[in-house]
């Protein structure tokens, strides 16, 4: 769907990874690329007033809201701009995915997975903030939040969200607080109510939980066009045997779910704050938001890992510095403590604005407390191909229940033989 919506300053003020393209944006002969120089709000001394058109691309939960707060921009600007809006909704991914293709037509603004940042910067689809912008937004947002938007110690993009990760829901008519500490004692309490875990297993961004936390690493490097260059990937070891077995369990179909098949059995779900709506509206007044459980390797217990991240929203280069000034300010004010925390009472988006942060009603919410929980396990997510994670959940979905420690070595070294062919990403 795409919504075109024209906001004029006189107007009133109206109330949720990677791709397989190589692009580099190119202007044309004899035009730069407008990066250090330009003005956010606090700047006086540059004249960016007039008329824009702007192309922005949102997930489409917050569609309708990111175009009341452009609208609130224009208005509240006093006859400064006249901006004429095309609010896009587009997943986060999809939006990388897209300005990896092709960023000339892409959008001005737009939000991303932070693990894509290397990439899109090396495709210049990012326009650098500024030492001055930089300053301000270090003052505004989390120090985390700050790095995960910075590649050598330039910031590239405005950070947006801290909740790019995943937990445990539950149903606490059938399970306690002491029953999800331990997967196994868990899934046996599901199973005797006639309940199931839904868990993506055969997805590798949440299959990774299990390996991350064995020990394994995957980290993937690029070079100067945007192409991944090598890795560094130890899944084929013992630590992956080792995860590999424990994750058995997470193969029987009696008690586990996939997201694809979502009922109302279920009485637990391991996702993420976006699904928070939803799975509240299933399970009331019993639902409870935890960190992962634990899960046994041998003798071992062994806390569930996860992956961690910001979302990140990007301004697209422009030839016109104007433009870019103004995309700019629009940027830092959709990302400012206020509409952050418009997002968080609205979806339960984690806010990374310090004063967004602090407000009494996120550190209650009990999917950001979850989130902060599982934390202290969590792996921050870098960049990769996105053919990694189809690889690791084609690994984890031939896990079966009676996997042997051969077929799980065989299933591994499977896994490695096929990661010379994900560079081609």
């Amino acid at each position: 769907m795409n919504r075109k919506v024209k906001y004029l300053a006189f107007l009133p003020v109206l109330l949720l990874a990677s791709c397989n393209f190589k692009f580099s944006y190119v202007l044309p002969d004899g035009v730069s690329f407008f990066s250090e120089g330009g003005a956010w709000e606090g700047d006086s001394d540059f004249d960016d007033s007039g008329s824009y058109n702007i192309k922005v691309w949102v997930d489409t939960k917050i569609a309708n809201l990111t175009e009341a707060q452009i609208n609130n921009f224009a208005a509240t600007s006093g006859g400064k701009y006249t901006i004429t809006a095309q609010v896009q909704p587009m997943s986060e991914g999809e939006s990388a995915t897209k300005m990896l293709q092709d960023v000339q037509s892409g959008a001005d603004i737009f939000i991303f997975a932070q693990d894509q940042l290397s990439r899109l910067k090396t495709s210049n689809a990012l326009s650098p903030l500024g030492s001055s912008l930089e300053s301000h937004l270090k003052d505004v947002h989390s120090e985390d939040s700050v790095n995960a938007a910075s590649l050598d110690g330039k910031m590239y993009a405005f950070p947006t969200t801290s909740d790019n990760g995943y937990f445990l829901y539950y149903d606490s008519s059938i399970l306690s607080a002491e029953d999800v500490k331990d997967m196994d004692t868990m899934l046996a309490k599901l199973k005797s109510a006639k309940k199931k875990l839904n868990f993506d297993r055969k997805n590798g961004f949440y299959a990774a939980s299990y390996f991350l936390a064995t020990g394994c690493h995957s980290t993937w490097t690029i070079d100067s066009t945007g192409s991944f260059l090598d890795y560094d990937d130890n899944f084929n070891s013992d630590a992956g045997v080792k995860a590999g077995m424990a994750y058995r369990s997470l193969a029987d179909n009696s008690v586990v779910a996939t997201k694809s098949t979502w009922t109302n059995s279920a009485g637990a779900i391991i996702t993420g704050v976006w699904e928070y709506e939803y799975i509240k509206s299933q399970f009331g007044d019993k639902l409870v938001c935890a960190e992962l459980p634990s899960f046994k390797s041998g003798n071992e217990t062994i806390h569930m890992s996860s992956f961690d991240g910001y979302k990140l929203m990007g301004v697209k280069p422009q030839a016109d510095k104007k433009k870019v000034s103004v995309c700019r300010k629009l940027a830092e004010y959709l990302t400012n403590a206020d509409n952050q925390l418009a997002r968080f009472k609205q979806n339960a988006w984690g806010p990374t604005a310090k004063a967004a942060s602090e407000n009494e009603e996120v550190k209650a919410h009990p999917a950001l407390a979850a989130l902060a929980a599982q934390h202290a396990h969590a792996t921050q997510q870098t960049q990769c191909p996105g053919a990694w994670f189809n690889s690791l959940g084609g690994l984890a979905g031939s896990i079966a229940t009676n996997s042997t420690e051969a077929d799980i070595r065989d299933l591994l070294a499977n896994y490695e033989a096929g990661l010379p062919t994900l560079l081609d990403d």
